[in-house]
């Protein structure tokens, strides 16, 4: 695309005008005299010019370049040989000084505005239902001023325009351009305005698809130009771009998007927040998932300790979404989200953090897991953030995958104080007593440190850890047995990866933001993250429970056949010969945690010494044989002796280690074993490079697979009376080992235990043991959605009746107000922040919102409707205790929305034949329902399907439930 060069005509002020004509003979003589100068320093620091200017006077050398050059003289009458003159830094610094005034000064015009923007916003979104009528153009100005036109262009959805846009005195011109649909692209005397629809269209654009500002504006102005006015550049013919008038007036479409969504709709959920004084937990309720923290479960008795009101978290670090300090100059001070926490939240941690160590200094051990993790390292990652102001993200989510909090990390790597700060954060938005599980990649490490350190020692009794199940082949066996959430109770059928699918989600922001401002990239990250929010999870809970119901079905079914096949078979360990039972399998799982516990770490340091001899054993034998093949190549025979010596001196100095260590014996198979093993464990060890290069090539995988194969095979050739782990395994093939699922023991048990139970030789039995903890993990998995049902139909309930409370408390206020009452007393909306509207104004605004949020409230639970009705039949314990009530409470309240629904519904008799669309008709037509996989999509099995039907589900537009 060809660049186009624009000169924008800057507007002087008259005094300006005056001042440089009545000066204009002094300014031209001081700049001569400047000039002068600069010359006569040039040809003081160059003396070869003044050379070269007198060869240039003789007319020999002149008469000689006339005749070779002809008329190439006078093309060089123009050239410039000398070199573009460098800025100096004081130049550089006046223009960036100039250039963080501009910034400052845009900043403050803006923020001077919003409050004003900000009620306007409300006022115009209440009468054109959010700009969806026929009256989102018109013109809501009662003002009786002399109007005072001034030409903008006015760009739309369906068309541009450029005309004499009538301001008045008594109103800024940004609010008079709001009032007419338009948003300004300056703060003060604009020159082109964007259409609320327009900006609306390009947020859901931009939510669901990886559009930019630059390229919609392209896209929009060859969209527009032939069907409307096209726009030229005053006084000249040349087009008008989009992308140029953007660039001018307000840098680019993001930040004017930043105006619209991040600060007027945002503001508005704050305000309205606000006016329902809702609680953190019930904000996090809210924008993050129902699910976990909707009100408390009134049957919580009847669950297991295990998963009784139980909230899992998970933590996840990453360096991708990090930003170049060069990219961009922030002149303005950092801006955090509501959903990233303050960086004095990380500075307290850290702080207190320093305190613990500076009081006592823990005694750390090296920490295998941790070096085993790259991320965990700052060290590995130095040259990539070198020149970067902050390096990535630290994010903490709910077990359905929806963002709670996130921090930004800035300048460093996956340090501790980040992830204990967002549990800090939640543990002091949800109740005091309720238990929380956290996944995270080390979070065996974590729980270390905490507990050496007595960190937030008010909080331990209810914390419990655990790694993620995709990362637990990182960890060794001692570790999997502690922290492996398939391995442990209260972790259900949850994979702990929830981020890492968030991450990917985010994944289009990687570019992009590396190169915009400090503020853009936060504030973008923001925004697709509550879209994230909104979209997966609170719109779709209720199937996502189903989906999740119905995979853990699937699997149980699966593993009671595996485990009714082992469970015919003879158990050999018993001496009355009967079949493996389920009780043998669950002492032998408490056989295998006993014998991890009496395992001491002066055992591991012993093995860790044995790992070193045999390395140094390995290179001295090496050497021996070298030396014996090569000695011809020596003629010194003193020579010889030296180096025989220093190795019959290393060999002595091995031999009594040897003995220390051994005790003076021989060291049993199982030691050796784990000693030549302890570096390369194929059971969990060289994991991380399996799949590393299964992204890679087939090859690779085939490689380590072969080098398996055959240390298998080494080892029971030398060891025959020796039983491993697991044979079935041996030999292993790629299409084997591509089957394998993430929890399969493959990954999560070693090649040896140096043990002879049956736990530990043979793999029937490891088999059973892995069968009844799936079959318990997955019985947790059902008590845990139940639990999740109860709390996200008591959330729905509970903000609906909330809704409606403050809707009628509003309009009491309201009425007395009207009947002039002067004695009504401030409450807390009287003290909310909305520009300079009256009392009346405000509660007005304010009611009119939350009558739009109770009817796409009452949207919402209408979705919602057929989900719950399939999962509270099949979550029997819901029906216990108290909580049987709660369907009748929910089944009346679905009866109230179809009546409020109804009375807004009245007045909209038009729209009401195109509202609804026969779903099931359309699907048996074009065979939608389709088994996908996963096992979610039943509902052509759901006997209630029929008799409920769509319900009063028609999606009209929003009025404002003035009857209600």
């Amino acid at each position: 695309m060809a660049k186009r060069r624009m000169t924008l005509r800057v507007p002087v002020k008259r005094g300006d005008v005056l001042r440089r004509l009545t000066n204009h003979d002094r300014d031209t003589g001081a700049l001569r005299r400047l000039r002068g100068h600069e010359a006569a320093v040039r040809q003081a620091e160059d003396p070869t010019a003044n050379f070269y200017d007198r060869l240039g006077d003789t007319e020999s050398f002149e008469n000689y370049e006339q005749q070779s050059l002809g008329k190439e003289e006078e093309e060089d009458d123009w050239m410039n040989l000398l070199p573009p003159e460098e800025p100096d830094e004081i130049d550089k610094a006046i223009q960036s000084n100039l250039e963080r005034l501009r910034q400052e000064a845009l900043q403050v015009n803006w923020d001077s505005l919003l409050d004003s923007l900000h009620a306007t916003y409300m006022t115009q979104k209440m009468r054109t239902k959010n700009w969806t009528t026929t009256k989102s153009y018109d013109t809501f100005n009662s003002c009786e001023c002399v109007p005072q036109r001034r030409t903008i262009d006015l760009i739309d959805v369906y068309g541009q325009r450029r005309e004499d846009f009538a301001f008045c005195s008594c109103t800024g011109d940004a609010i008079r351009l709001l009032q007419s649909g338009y948003l300004p692209g300056l703060p003060i005397r604009p020159v082109t305005a964007f259409s609320l629809p327009l900006l609306i269209l390009h947020n859901s654009l931009w939510n669901h698809c990886n559009v930019g500002a630059l390229p919609f504006m392209n896209a929009l102005q060859e969209y527009l130009e032939p069907r409307s006015q096209r726009l030229k550049v005053q006084n000249s013919n040349h087009v008008c771009h989009f992308s140029s008038i953007l660039l001018v007036n307000y840098e680019n479409l993001s930040q004017l998007l930043w105006i619209f969504i991040r600060e007027l709709e945002d503001r508005t959920a704050r305000l309205m927040f606000s006016a329902l004084r809702l609680t953190p937990q019930q904000i996090l309720a809210c924008q993050s998932c129902p699910a976990c923290f909707g009100p408390e479960p009134s049957n919580r008795k009847v669950y297991p300790s295990s998963t009784k009101n139980r909230l899992i978290i998970c933590l996840d670090g990453n360096f991708q979404h990090r930003h170049h300090a060069k990219a961009s100059r922030d002149y303005d001070r950092i801006q955090t989200p509501n959903i990233f926490l303050p960086p004095s939240d990380v500075h307290k941690m850290t702080a207190k953090i320093r305190e613990l160590e500076r009081q006592k200094k823990p005694d750390d051990k090296k920490d295998r897991c941790t070096e085993s993790h790259k991320a965990a390292d700052d060290k590995q990652n130095q040259s990539t953030w070198k020149g970067c102001d902050d390096t990535g993200l630290m994010g903490c989510c709910c077990r359905h995958d929806n963002a709670i909090y996130m921090a930004n990390i800035s300048k460093s790597g996956e340090q501790r104080c980040f992830p204990l700060a967002l549990i800090d954060r939640v543990l002091n938005d949800i109740e005091p007593d309720r238990p929380v599980g956290i996944l995270y990649d080390i979070g065996c490490s974590l729980d270390k440190y905490m507990r050496i350190r007595n960190l937030m020692k008010e909080h331990r009794p209810r914390i419990q850890f655990a790694t993620s199940v995709f990362h637990s082949y990182v960890h060794e066996w001692f570790c999997q047995v502690d922290y492996n959430p398939r391995l442990n109770t209260g972790w259900g059928m949850l994979d702990g990866e929830g981020l890492e699918r968030m991450w990917s989600f985010l994944s289009r922001l990687i570019g992009p933001l590396r190169y915009s401002t400090r503020n853009h990239r936060l504030g973008s990250l923001a925004h697709l993250l509550k879209h994230h929010n909104s979209r997966s999870i609170i719109n779709c809970l209720p199937r996502w429970l189903k989906r999740k119901f119905n995979n853990a079905i699937k699997r149980r079914r699966l593993v009671l056949k595996d485990l009714s096949e082992l469970l015919q078979k003879r158990n050999p360990y018993s001496s009355s010969g009967r079949c493996y039972t389920r009780r043998f399998f669950r002492k032998q799982w408490e056989h295998q945690r006993k014998f991890k516990n009496e395992s001491t770490a002066d055992q591991e340091d012993r093995n860790e010494k044995l790992v070193s001899l045999c390395k140094r054993e390995s290179a001295i034998e090496a050497m021996r044989k070298r030396l014996s093949e090569s000695y011809q190549y020596f003629t010194d025979a003193e020579e010889v002796n030296k180096i025989f010596d220093k190795i019959r001196s290393e060999a002595e100095k091995l031999e009594q280690e040897w003995v220390d260590l051994t005790e003076g014996g021989h060291p049993a198979p199982d030691t050796y074993v784990e000693a030549r093993t302890m570096g390369r464990h194929l059971g969990t060890k060289l994991q991380q490079k399996i799949l590393k290069a299964i992204q890679g090539r087939r090859a690779a995988v085939n490689k380590l697979i072969a080098t398996f194969n055959t240390t298998f095979e080494k080892y029971i050739t030398k060891y025959p009376q020796q039983r491993v782990a697991d044979q079935s395994s041996y030999p292993l093939t790629y299409e084997a080992f591509s089957k394998m699922p993430l929890d399969d023991k493959f990954w999560n048990d070693g090649l040896y235990y140096r043990s002879d139970a049956p736990w530990a030789i043979d793999s029937d039995v490891q088999s059973g043991i892995h069968g009844v903890l799936l079959l318990d993990r997955i019985q947790e998995e059902f008590e845990l959605i139940a639990q999740e049902l109860f709390r996200a139909m008591a959330w729905a309930l509970a903000l609906y009746d909330h809704l409606r409370n403050y809707i009628t408390y509003i309009r009491t206020r309201a009425n007395q107000l009207q009947e002039g009452e002067s004695d009504v007393e401030l409450d807390h909306i009287d003290g909310l922040d909305l520009g300079n509207c009256p009392r009346e104004e405000k509660l007005r605004l304010i009611n009119r919102e939350l009558q739009s949020l109770l009817y796409d409230h009452g949207l919402l639970i209408q979705d919602w409707s057929l989900d719950i009705a399939w999962l509270w039949n099949q979550c029997e314990k819901m029906e216990n205790g108290d909580g049987g009530d709660l369907l009748n409470r929910w089944v009346a309240l679905l009866d109230q929305i179809v009546v409020d629904q109804h009375i807004h519904t009245s007045r909209r008799a038009t729209h009401q034949a195109t509202g609804v669309v026969e779903i099931l008709e359309e699907d048996a037509v074009l065979g939608v329902h389709v088994d996908d996989g996963e096992g979610g999509n039943i509902a052509s099995q759901d006997p209630n399907v029929e008799e409920r039907g769509n319900g009063a589900g028609t999606e009209n537009g929003e009025e404002g439930w003035e009857d209600i």
